[in-house]
């Protein structure tokens, strides 16, 4: 197997981001007190529509993967971008089968993820992985580029 690992530069390449969509809602929207998740939710397909708006990712995609059952997020994040809902799957399995299919494809394919055991199990199958901060934080600073 090849040795997955951290991406320590987000690259300029069309890549598909498959993104743990409530981990990252949860740990960066979170801030919120009283907030529903479902509007958390919305709030962070809003901004990651933006973001895939910018210069840097316009020819990436991204796949959201929510836990649970669908729900409406009232949200259209643009063409680039697709939700998914795990039912009575986890996201977590998802997130890796999809990312070990779209390796063995050729597909470029990085894992967004602040759960370590996800990002582990990314590593042991040579799936690169991201943590949600680092990729929050790349795309707030394109965003402030595009801004300019």
């Amino acid at each position: 197997m090849r040795e997955g690992k951290t991406v320590k530069k987000i690259s300029s390449k069309p890549t598909v981001y498959l993104i743990d969509g409530s981990n990252f809602s949860r740990s960066l929207w979170s801030g919120a007190k009283g907030q529903r998740s479902d509007a958390i939710e919305t709030e962070f397909l809003q901004w990651l529509g933006e973001a895939a708006r910018t210069q840097a990712l316009v020819t990436s995609s991204f796949r959201v993967v929510f836990d649970g059952g669908f729900r409406p997020v009232g949200i259209y994040a643009g063409l680039s971008t697709t939700v998914y809902f795990s039912d009575d799957e986890k996201a977590d399995d998802i997130l890796l089968e999809r990312a070990c299919f779209m390796s063995s494809e050729g597909t470029r394919a990085v894992i967004v993820t602040s759960d370590s055991g996800i990002r582990e199990k990314a590593a042991a199958d040579g799936i690169k992985s991201l943590p949600c901060g680092a990729f929050f934080r790349f795309c707030e600073d394109e965003l402030k580029k595009d801004a300019r």
